[in-house]
C-alpha cells in the first residue's frame, strides 16, 4: 500500500514517546510517511525523530506539549498548520488503577480530559480536515476491557468504552467521505508502564507464558496489517486464543458479540494486578 497516496503525507502521533505511540511513529515511517511526534518529552522525541529520520529518510518532526493542557488542541493545529495530516493516531492517555471513591478529583478529571475530551477534539480538528479533503484516516489505540469491566479501573474503562463507541460511529459516519477509522484493541504491552509497574514479576511471566501480553513492535505491525485490510476493529495478533475469538465476535456481530470473549482474555490479565495494589485501593 501506497501509506502517502492514499491517506496524504503525515501522520500524526499523539503519545509518541513511549511503546506502541513510538511503534507507530516507526512504523508509519518505514511505510514512506513523514510523522509527527506528539508528547510532552523534547528530548526523547527529538532522540526518536532523529532516529526516524535516518533510518527511514523521512521528514520526523518532534512537537513537545502537555495534551492536557486547555488549549492543547489549537496549539497543535498552529504547530503543524503548514502539514498535510493525512492520518492521525490517537494513542495519549492517562490510566491510573483505582477504586471509584479511593482515587481523588482531580485525578478522575484528568483522565477523564486526556482519554475522551482529547480524542474528541483532535478528531475534530484534523479529522474535519480529512473529510473536506476526501481522505485520511483515524487510528484509535484503545483496550480490550474497554469491553470488560473490572472493579479496580472504573474511570480508566469508563473512557475506553466512550471512545470505542465514538469510533465505531466515527467509522460509519466517515466512511461516506474517504476517510478510514479504525480503533486497536490491546491487551498486556510488554515494556508499558502499566504492565511494569502494576503486574508483579512473576504475574508478568504468567502474562507472557499465556499470550496475554506482546512486545510493541508486534502489536503495531499486526494492527498495520489488519489496518491496510480497512478493519473498523483491529485486535493484535496475542497468541491466547480468545482474543482471536474476540476479533471473530466483534467482526461477525459488531461490539455486541465480541463481550464475552473479551471479558475472558481482559479478565485474565486483570487477575494479574499485583495482588498488593489491589488490596490496597480496597481499603
Amino acid at each position: 500500500m501506497d501509506y502517502q497516496a492514499k491517506f496524504g503525507p503525515y501522520a500524526l502521533v499523539a503519545g509518541a514517546s513511549t511503546t506502541v505511540g513510538e511503534q507507530f511513529a516507526r512504523q508509519l515511517a518505514a511505510k514512506g510517511m513523514n510523522v509527527v511526534l506528539v508528547a510532552r518529552r523534547l528530548p526523547l522525541l527529538e532522540k526518536i525523530a532523529g532516529e526516524i529520520r535516518e533510518a527511514y529518510g523521512v521528514d520526523a518532526r518532534p512537537v513537545a506539549m502537555d495534551l492536557t493542557a486547555d488549549d492543547a488542541v489549537d496549539q497543535l493545529a498552529a504547530a503543524v498548520a503548514d502539514l498535510e495530516i493525512g492520518i492521525l493516531v490517537v494513542n495519549a492517555n492517562i490510566h491510573k488503577v483505582g477504586l471509584f471513591h479511593s482515587m481523588d478529583r482531580a485525578t478522575k478529571v484528568r483522565m477523564l480530559r486526556m482519554n475522551t475530551e482529547l480524542p474528541m477534539l483532535l478528531t475534530d480538528h484534523f479529522g474535519g480536515m480529512m473529510v473536506e479533503r476526501g481522505r485520511g484516516a483515524v487510528i484509535y489505540v484503545n483496550v480490550l476491557n474497554s469491553l470488560s469491566p473490572i472493579d479496580i479501573d472504573g474511570i480508566f474503562q469508563g473512557t475506553k468504552a466512550f471512545l470505542r463507541v465514538f469510533a465505531e460511529s466515527l467509522w460509519l459516519e466517515y466512511r461516506r467521505h474517504g476517510v478510514q477509522v479504525s480503533t486497536v484493541l490491546v491487551n498486556g504491552i510488554e515494556g508499558s508502564e502499566s504492565y511494569e509497574k502494576k503486574l508483579s514479576p512473576t504475574s508478568r511471566v504468567v502474562a507472557k507464558v499465556i499470550g496475554g501480553s506482546m512486545k510493541p513492535e508486534r502489536i503495531v505491525a499486526s494492527a498495520l496489517r489488519q489496518f491496510e485490510k480497512g478493519k473498523w476493529v483491529c485486535v493484535p495478533d496475542y497468541p491466547i486464543p480468545v482474543n482471536q475469538l474476540a476479533v471473530w465476535s466483534l467482526d461477525s456481530f459488531r461490539a455486541i458479540g465480541g463481550t464475552s470473549a473479551a471479558k475472558v482474555s481482559s479478565g485474565i490479565f486483570g487477575m494479574l494486578l499485583d495482588g498488593d495494589e489491589v488490596q490496597a485501593t480496597k481499603k
